[in-house]
């Protein structure tokens, strides 16, 4: 099943993107919100092969995911692979320069089922479809409206 949603950021490009791979804010977001978050890799600068387990409440079950960095390639793109039990998705993020003062965001999210029970979330998730789509671009447009912020802020 796959979700996708395009926003434009009244942000310049660069600024855009290093709201959007700013993962120290991620990892503190996820534990204010009561999640616990773990760096599992020794890296020290940011690229492929950075690898986070995440382990909180997602859509009322509590979930541990490990989240790895599998595309980085500044300012443009970001990919990440999400494993869990019975779950596996890949996130793709990529930014474009619209304007000097102005740059759209693509975020396409695919999961795959791997399980039973899984196939069964994933058939009853598909007939809320809609549902879910427009829950996932209300998101995304709040992160962009967050990133616009911060842009207003930093002037």
């Amino acid at each position: 099943m796959q979700f996708s949603s395009v926003q434009d950021i009244n942000a310049p490009l660069d600024f855009a993107f290093a709201q959007i791979s700013d993962f120290n804010a991620f990892e503190a977001y996820a534990m204010r919100t009561g999640a616990q978050v773990e760096r599992k890799d020794s890296l020290t600068d940011v690229g492929p092969g950075l690898i986070w387990n995440f382990i909180g409440e997602i859509r009322g079950k509590v979930r541990d995911v490990d989240i790895e960095l599998t595309g980085y390639r500044p300012p443009k793109k970001l990919e990440f692979q999400c494993r869990s039990p019975g779950i596996d998705g890949n996130i793709h993020i990529r930014a474009l320069s619209l304007t000097r003062r102005q740059t759209r965001m693509k975020m396409v999210v695919d999961i795959q089922p791997l399980s039973i029970p899984a196939r069964l979330v994933m058939q009853s998730a598909r007939l809320a479809k809609k549902s879910l789509n427009r829950k996932f671009n209300h998101r995304v447009w709040e992160f962009a409206n967050y990133i616009e912020g911060n842009y207003q802020r930093s002037r």
